[in-house]
């Protein structure tokens, strides 16, 4: 009994070896000035679960990231239903340095100096409007995907600040760490009635969120983190019950 223990341990532990997480290098980087970008895919879990999952998620989740990546690298948004064609073309954004699939949606971090002022507005305007719009997307997924409990809303965190890179030992593969990190992952969840939130820290300037019709709370209950300045759309604030409004902000 114990002799076989023991190999079944010694098996174990091959395998831990074999797919271990490596060490990273002993410091990381100086912090660099970023913007960070989290996405989630509400309903994610449920979908996951069904039957022949093995065929449909892929499709749905290329499908997604390709309507992302239309928002970065530019392009035709054709949720916007109503605009030309011409009028839905986007010009490119700024290349991003990190992106990282998150299970349920994902991540992305550029240089906060590659952007100016109006790129930054058009990077929060175009999330805003696939957001709004996700009902576009999900007429394209259920051309191909034949299941009715698909993720039908998409959330969206944006927040700016310092971030520090981590380079493992044995590769040049990279993560990222930050309090913006954290930031936009508690804004995208922070209020589901909302499901877009971006920080102040972006530093977006006050007329152009006015002309955006955009408007700036205090998020006074995000988890683990102090009263925080936000901006929120104010149409979807308005539509806000008096009771989430008191609970979430002020």
């Amino acid at each position: 009994m114990g002799d076989r223990w023991k190999d079944d341990y010694s098996f174990i532990l091959s395998l831990s070896v074999e797919n271990k997480i490596s060490n990273f290098k002993p410091e990381a980087s100086y912090p660099e000035q970023a913007v960070v970008m989290i996405f989630d895919l509400e309903g994610f879990s449920q979908f996951f679960s069904q039957p022949d999952v093995q065929e449909y998620v892929p499709k749905y989740l290329n499908i997604v990231f390709e309507a992302i990546n239309l928002c970065l690298d530019g392009g035709d948004h054709y949720w916007l239903i109503g605009d030309t064609e011409e009028d839905r073309q986007y010009k490119p954004l700024p290349k991003n340095i990190h992106s990282k699939f998150l299970g349920d949606g994902g991540l992305y971090i550029w240089k906060y100096k590659d952007f100016n002022a109006s790129q930054l507005t058009s990077l929060v305007n175009r999330f805003y409007n696939l957001k709004n719009n996700f009902a576009q997307i999900l007429k394209i997924a259920a051309e191909v995907i034949p299941v009715i409990d698909i993720p039908k809303d998409i959330r969206f965190g944006i927040a700016a600040g310092s971030v520090y890179k981590l380079t493992y030992n044995d590769t040049d593969k990279e993560e990222y760490i930050g309090y913006s990190i954290n930031l936009a992952s508690r804004l995208q969840s922070y209020c589901r009635d909302i499901g877009f939130i971006f920080s102040a820290r972006l530093n977006i300037n006050s007329s152009k969120l006015e002309s955006n019709r955009y408007i700036k709370k205090v998020a006074k209950n995000i988890k683990g983190f102090p009263k925080e300045f936000v901006i929120i759309d104010t149409d979807d604030y308005d539509e806000l019950s008096d009771d989430v409004k008191t609970e979430l902000f002020e």
